[in-house]
């Protein structure tokens, strides 16, 4: 008869909960890594700042360097991660 016992010997509670918390971060991380990017608007992409900035200044930041902007058939949209990356380089808006 097989028991639906799990039996661990010679590992204390600290070790095994930090085993437990490294498989649980690594399995996060690849769900992560397996999320297509996210585009935004340039309508959502000026909602992520707080304050909230104009397409004006959005453009300009585009044009400036400070922002990467993609194109897709005509139309302009911003990659989610690299707007978050640049939101602490522009030190007075938060994520």
């Amino acid at each position: 008869m097989i028991s639906n016992r799990i039996v661990i010997d010679e590992i204390n509670a600290t070790n095994f909960l930090s085993m437990i918390q490294n498989m649980v971060a690594d399995e996060i991380k690849k769900f992560k890594d397996d999320q297509p990017e996210k585009l935004l608007s340039p309508s959502e992409t000026c909602k992520l700042f707080q304050p909230n900035i104009s397409k004006v200044t959005l453009t300009a930041w585009t044009e400036q360097g400070k922002l990467q902007d993609h194109r897709i058939g005509g139309r302009v949209f911003y990659k989610q991660s690299e707007i978050l990356q640049a939101l602490t380089t522009l030190k007075r808006y938060k994520k």
